[in-house]
């Protein structure tokens, strides 16, 4: 026995317990050399769910159908028949007078007969299916594969055969006609011509009642994850062809019928003595009748075509209406394989990737939430130092990150403020930052130099992050308000701003130094700047600010930083921040910013 992990009949057997749920686990189907099977304990878990469903198929309906599109095509041509010019059919009407008329009452039930006999054949893998399913029996897969196939096919089959039926039965009567009762040649012409009609008839009218009831008893219930046009082997009407097919019916048929009878009036001009009047009269009469059964017929066909388009779109309007509104779990009921199907799995598909797109919009919600946290709650609140910072995300979440690390057991009096930027967007860019803050966070309150600080945080993210080529720049600074003096290290971040006021002079806090991540062994250098004043400003940022780009290509720059300091100088650390941000979203108009913003203000208060 060879055990295998999915059948072919995965993606023909559409029902959601069996494909979604994994029935076809390589532990649960075998393939003995036999067949292949579906195990009787796997559809014997199903029958409790699909009872209910399989007590709405009630095959005697779809015989009723059957049998009723026939009796209704034999009836139209019976009453055609009825009021076709009689002079022209005096030889049939000596036939029926003279006891015809039970053969032709004989006919029908024969007819009956066999198209029962005939549709019990063509829907036997569908019914064996179905009794199997319901006795908790082993299907094996070629059956299902058929009866599957069998179901979408089913209309077209039972259509065909009646055709068939039809054409084949009439020729026999009326080589009967001509044989045994003597019938002139005609006779047996007109009798196949008819029968061709009535076959014509039956086959258009089983078509569309046949596909009503298997679109609203077999497809719902054995193709619920739709999916039809998919499937090899079945027959595919398009939308245009099942126009074409309402043109044949309510224009086409009547205009056969028709030409066929004045056919048959010319061919036996020469036996027919009927004065013009009344033959007129009489054809007058045949035509209003072929008129008023057709527009019943094309009316009714009409109906259930029209339901066979109007439906499935209603659906679709559903459908779209809700997830307009944000209900992503509406379905599509797919039961064809026409065009409105294939339209009904791609909305069936956009709902699940949206209901994807929006678990992941709540994990990335949830992830913002979750790193606004890591950020300080607030600014510190300093009695020689105002500071101020912010940072806004292109995303939900991004790699922008500041921090004022706790330094106070290993460097009383000292403030700290970190600032970096982590390579890329998004959620790894998120993780990163977070591996790195608790890094620096850890580290931070251990002895040691600036340059001790940011080597070893280097080293841990090197080790942990140098094969996915991810890395993070920094820029860490402490103020000792006690020896009013200024320490950095420079890893690869952009050059902090100082601006002195009284000299009215910037420069830029540069240093060497690689960002973190990219060399273990990387160096790095610690700087400073004494004897701070009353006033000078600080201010430390990301790329994104300056490097932010308007709609016309303009960056945005650090000379406007520049500017914006000198002009507020005077103010507080916030209202500088403030008029940064301010400035900043008037340049960029409508246009959201591509990077994280990061910016802090630090302005010393006190000599």
């Amino acid at each position: 026995m060879v055990t295998f992990k999915k059948s072919p009949i995965e993606n023909l057997f559409p029902l959601d317990p069996l494909i979604l749920s994994g029935y076809f686990d390589s532990d649960d189907v075998a393939a003995p050399q036999t067949g292949r099977y579906i195990p009787a304990e796997r559809i014997s878990s199903l029958r409790a769910t699909l009872d209910s469903s399989f007590q709405k198929i009630r095959f005697p309906e779809l015989y009723g159908r059957n049998i009723g599109a026939n009796l209704m095509g034999f009836l139209i041509i019976v009453l055609l028949n009825l009021f076709t010019p009689v002079e022209f059919f005096k030889a049939q009407r000596t036939f029926l007078l003279a006891g015809g008329w039970l053969v032709i009452l004989s006919f029908y039930p024969l007819v009956i007969c066999i198209g029962i006999g005939l549709q019990y054949w063509v829907q036997r893998p569908i019914t064996r299916v179905i009794n199997m399913m319901r006795q908790g029996l082993d299907i094996e897969s070629d059956l299902a594969e058929k009866a599957y196939r069998q179901i979408l096919n089913l209309p077209f089959i039972l259509g065909l055969v009646n055709f068939v039926m039809w054409i084949v039965l009439t020729a026999l009567l009326g080589y009967f006609f001509v044989i045994f009762r003597d019938a002139p040649s005609r006779i047996s012409f007109f009798v196949a011509f008819r029968g061709f009609m009535v076959g014509y008839i039956s086959a258009i009218l089983s078509f569309f009642l046949t596909e009503a009831y298997s679109r609203r008893r077999l497809v719902r219930i054995f193709f619920p994850a739709g999916k039809l046009a998919a499937i090899p082997g079945t027959i595919k009407l398009s939308i245009l062809r099942r126009i074409r097919v309402l043109y044949g019916v309510g224009t086409l048929a009547p205009m056969i019928i028709l030409v066929g009878t004045l056919a048959f009036i010319l061919w036996e001009k020469n036996l027919i003595t009927v004065s013009a009047a009344e033959f007129g009269r009489e054809l007058l009469i045949f035509s209003i009748v072929l008129c008023a059964i057709f527009i019943v017929v094309g009316g009714r066909l009409n109906v259930l075509s029209g339901k066979s388009i109007i439906q499935p779109l209603t659906d679709m309007m559903v459908l779209v209406h809700r997830v307009r509104k944000g209900h992503f779990k509406q379905k599509v009921r797919v039961v064809s394989n026409d065009e409105l199907g294939i339209l009904g799995d791609g909305l069936n598909e956009m709902t699940e990737g949206l209901i994807e797109r929006d678990e992941i919009r709540q994990s990335l919600y949830l992830a913002q939430e979750v790193q606004q946290t890591l950020l300080p709650r607030q600014n510190p609140q300093l009695d020689k130092l105002d500071v101020a910072a912010t940072i806004v995300y292109c995303d939900e979440t991004g790699g922008d990150y500041y921090d004022f690390p706790d330094t106070s057991e290993t460097h009383p009096g000292d403030f700290t403020v970190a600032i970096g930027d982590v390579s890329g967007h998004g959620i790894p860019a998120a993780l990163m930052m977070a591996t790195a803050r608790a890094f620096l966070r850890q580290r931070s309150i251990l002895p040691g130099t600036l340059v001790d600080i940011v080597s070893d945080v280097n080293q841990q993210m090197a080790r942990d992050f140098e094969e996915t080529g991810g890395f993070m720049t920094l820029f860490y600074l402490t103020i000792d308000t006690k020896t009013k003096c200024l320490h950095w290290v420079r890893a690869g971040h952009d050059p902090a701003i100082f601006y002195d006021p009284r000299t009215d002079t910037l420069e830029e806090l540069r240093g060497a130094g690689i960002a973190l991540g990219v060399d273990m062994d990387g160096h790095y250098a610690q700087y400073q700047k004494t004897n701070l004043k009353k006033g000078q400003i600080i201010l430390l940022g990301s790329d994104g600010l300056w490097e932010a780009r308007n709609s016309g290509g303009k960056m945005f720059g650090k000379e406007t930083i520049y500017e914006i300091t000198r002009k507020h100088a005077d103010a507080s650390a916030r209202e500088i921040l403030t008029s940064c941000f301010h400035e900043f979203n008037i340049f960029l108009g409508a246009r959201a910013p591509e990077d994280d913003v990061t910016l802090v203000v630090i302005k010393i208060t006190e000599d």
